[in-house]
């Protein structure tokens, strides 16, 4: 039985999958320790300009534009329900927006260089990310 409606359905879902996907690239420390992140999403659902970050190991970096145009960090460590407002300027957020929506959350790409100190955290590094939504 011929199915000719299967081979578009299949195409469209792995087209999809290939744009829509986030992409994370760089080097960030945390108090010395290398962390990887393996997602991202739009800070707006969370009611922010900006990008939450999370990381392999369960911690979560929001990373967000001020009113004053500078970049605000929270740290949330593994499993954290509220997060540490570093409070000081961490280093520059370049952020934009793309023109792909996924359920209705517009993407986000940029790129953040990270170098601070305070709260009891250090971080340094950079990370750019693509497809946050």
């Amino acid at each position: 039985m011929r199915r000719p409606w299967l081979i578009p359905t299949v195409f469209m879902a792995l087209w999809g999958s290939c744009f829509c996907s986030n992409k994370l690239s760089g080097t960030v420390e945390v108090n010395g320790e290398k962390v990887g992140f393996n997602s991202c999403r739009n800070g707006i659902i969370h009611g922010f300009r900006g990008v939450e970050l999370s990381a392999s190991n369960g911690m979560r970096l929001r990373l967000g534009v001020t009113p004053t145009g500078k970049m605000g960090v929270i740290v949330f460590p593994k499993d954290a329900a509220v997060g540490t407002e570093l409070g000081i300027e961490c280093g520059s957020l370049s952020l934009s927006d793309q023109n792909s929506t996924v359920n209705d959350v517009k993407n986000v790409q940029g790129k953040a260089v990270l170098d601070c100190e305070a709260q009891g955290y250090k971080l340094k590094g950079e990370v750019s990310f693509e497809n946050c939504h």
